[in-house]
């Protein structure tokens, strides 16, 4: 039986100790902390069946390894003092053969000067005094010493005792990996971040992306605004002009997504800057009852020619009657993907030609899912960018950046009521952000004061007994 005592910073290091002394074979048998760090008592072929001889013996093994490590660190310790000591008689025999040299040289000037009086009343009194002094002096240095040395100590074993925590709880947190990718270790300052980002509704996979850009060298609030600064960095945005460029635009999106309202909003903006002969707007849906009487109440208010494409049409003939305008706005159904005209619709989209740009109209009312779905439907349009709508009736912004960011679909324009055409903006990723985090602070609170008020009702039902 081969039992051994090992004794390591942490527990970590005595466990590699007994792994390269002993072999994977180790048992463990008993552990305890010390003042200098762990020890930890191994042996191999220890098993739970032991004769009272070996169990005996083993005690006997640990009960003499601990008297002799005892009998070490009274060894040094003595051998500490003893060279302490050594050092103040050094210093009290220097300082004594100095004294004795200073009176033998009084006496002899007194000899030789014949003047008693030359040594002053009370210099052996000053002698004594400088002679105390000079003992004393040595014994206040050491315990100086010996106290700085002991809170040099205490402060470095706080840090190395601060370390051990943080790297224990930076372990316990790793452990666990990304929700996206469990392969890869998480810091705790990451998986704080990524908590943050999922309360702003984005997707796992562009929080994921944005926190493994954290380093853990700042604070976690600054760490967080630097996260925040790493989603505006990266929400893709189109260049703002549209409404002053015109151009062939096609909106697509699912139904009650805001189509024929935004495409109101952007006529009646450009008809104010170009007048109303320079606009005309196309519609593809024949496919519901009274489908483009919105879109013809616009026309007629605001004056613009408007094109109907029938079903089985063509939408490049239609484009060529408008040509001459300098905007043209296309209306589109918001058909499902296994509607059998959705393919159709698709077709003549890309049909049209490549000057027709496509904007995928997305509601954030709608829940993250969905808005992927939507994405996945149209994307076989060949889509250019997207449109923000319902911004004013959403409680999370993170769903639509979320698509956005992750589609690398520029973000084109952003609507916030039904105002026309007061309520229809160029995107502000600044803005966009700060207005999530704003949402995310406040659903945090409402639930919060939600869970303080149902606490507060449980407890008034208990005293009631109820």
């Amino acid at each position: 039986m081969k039992v051994k005592r090992f004794i390591a910073d942490n527990m970590q290091q005595a466990l590699r100790l007994v792994s390269a002394e002993l072999g994977p074979d180790a048992v463990i048998v008993s552990s305890k902390k010390l003042d200098k760090g762990m020890e930890v008592v191994a042996g191999l072929n220890v098993t739970d069946t032991r004769e009272p001889a070996q169990q005996e013996e083993l005690d006997r093994q640990l009960r003499l390894q601990r008297e002799l490590e005892a009998a070490k660190q009274a060894s040094r310790m003595s051998d500490e003092r003893q060279r302490r000591e050594a050092l103040v008689r050094q210093s009290d025999l220097s300082d004594t053969a100095g004294i004795r040299d200073t009176l033998a040289a009084l006496k002899q000037s007194q000899a030789v000067t014949g003047a008693d009086s030359s040594v002053p009343a009370g210099a052996s009194d000053m002698t004594y005094a400088r002679k105390d002094a000079s003992q004393s002096a040595p014994m206040q240095v050491a315990d100086t010493n010996t106290d700085y040395q002991t809170r040099a100590e205490y402060q470095t074993r706080l840090q190395e005792m601060q370390g051990e925590l943080r790297e224990l709880k930076d372990w316990l947190v790793s452990h666990q990996g990304s929700a996206w990718d469990t392969h890869r270790p998480m810091t705790w300052q990451q998986s704080q971040l990524w908590q943050r980002c999922q309360d702003l509704g984005l997707e796992p996979a562009w929080a994921d992306r944005i926190v493994s850009r954290s380093t853990g060298d700042h604070e976690l609030d600054d760490a967080w605004d630097n996260a925040l600064s790493l989603i505006e960095q990266d929400l893709p945005l189109m260049p703002p002009g549209m409404l002053e460029q015109g151009g062939r635009i096609a909106l697509v999106g699912p139904t009650g997504a805001g189509k024929t309202t935004t495409i109101g909003k952007i006529a009646a903006r450009f008809v104010q800057r170009h007048g109303s002969d320079s606009v005309a707007v196309v519609t593809l849906d024949n496919y519901r009852v009274a489908a483009h009487d919105q879109l013809r109440a616009f026309a007629r208010i605001l004056g613009i020619e408007m094109k109907v494409v029938t079903q089985g049409g063509d939408l490049a003939k239609t484009l060529q009657t408008v040509r001459q305008k300098k905007l043209v706005l296309i209306d589109s159904a918001g058909l499902a993907s296994q509607d059998p005209h959705f393919s159709t619709q698709l077709s003549m989209l890309k049909q049209a030609g490549e000057d027709v740009r496509k904007l995928l109209v997305l509601p954030l009312t709608s829940q993250a899912r969905c808005l992927q779905e939507n994405y996945e439907h149209f994307r076989g349009a060949g889509l250019d960018g997207c449109v923000f709508t319902k911004l004013d009736e959403c409680f999370s912004l993170g769903a639509g950046l979320s698509i956005a960011a992750l589609t690398r679909l520029p973000l084109t324009l952003v609507t916030d009521g039904p105002h026309i055409p007061d309520d229809l903006h160029y995107p502000d990723a600044a803005r966009l952000v700060k207005l999530a985090e704003q949402m995310a602070r406040m659903a945090r609170t409402r639930w919060q004061a939600a869970e303080a008020m149902s606490l507060a009702n449980q407890q008034q039902s208990f005293q009631h007994g109820v």
